[in-house]
């Protein structure tokens, strides 16, 4: 049975691709971190920060292949990223602001 302590407390459209009785807190915490970042408000990201910490939300976020432009300017600002050390900026992104 997966651990989804952090999945039920995040709101189920932020994983409209998956079977949420799936989704595993530590299994899947790549996924749970970037689309709560990509898709998620401010109180869905403090959850996740919270809940994961500043260092696993930090090397996610840096070593994502692809992250919105939305999701970083959020890493950068929360979690005291700098810009350049997103990985996923090296890639053109779909959806710039």
């Amino acid at each position: 049975m997966p651990m989804n302590y952090i999945v039920n407390q995040l709101p189920a459209h932020l994983f409209w691709d998956s079977d949420l009785t799936k989704l595993d807190d530590v299994e899947h915490y790549e996924k749970i971190i970037v689309r709560t970042f990509e898709r998620g408000d401010l109180e869905d990201i403090a959850l996740v920060i919270a809940y994961y910490g500043n260092e696993i939300c930090s090397e996610v976020l840096k070593n994502a292949y692809y992250l919105m432009e939305g999701a970083m300017l959020f890493g950068s600002a929360f979690l005291n990223i700098n810009k350049t050390a997103f990985k996923a900026t090296a890639r053109r992104q779909y959806h710039t602001i």
